[in-house]
C-alpha cells in the first residue's frame, strides 16, 4: 500500500502539470489524498463506482479511475 504522502505529492505534481484538481479515495469513501478542501458530492458516488465492473466512469463533471493493487481496487482516482 503507498503511503499517503506519496500520494499527496504525485497528486501536486499532476495537478502543477494538468491544471486539474485530483482526488484519490479509498474504496469505504474517505479521502487519502487531494488537491481540493471540499470533497464535493462524489463521495457516495465513489462506493457505487467501486461496486460496479467499470474501470473509468464520468458521474457529473468528474471521471473515477479503479487503482488496482493485486487485482483488487485499493483507491479510486477522481479527476
Amino acid at each position: 500500500m503507498i503511503s499517503n504522502q506519496i500520494l499527496q505529492n504525485t497528486l501536486d505534481g499532476l495537478k502543477a502539470i494538468s491544471r486539474v484538481d485530483f482526488s484519490v479515495i479509498d474504496t469505504d469513501g474517505k479521502t487519502v489524498a487531494s488537491t481540493v478542501d471540499n470533497e464535493g458530492d462524489y463521495v457516495r458516488a465513489v462506493v457505487d463506482f467501486v461496486k460496479s465492473p467499470a474501470d473509468s466512469q464520468e458521474v457529473s463533471r468528474y471521471q473515477f479511475f479503479k487503482i488496482y493493487d493485486e487485482q483488487s481496487v485499493e483507491y479510486v482516482l477522481v479527476a
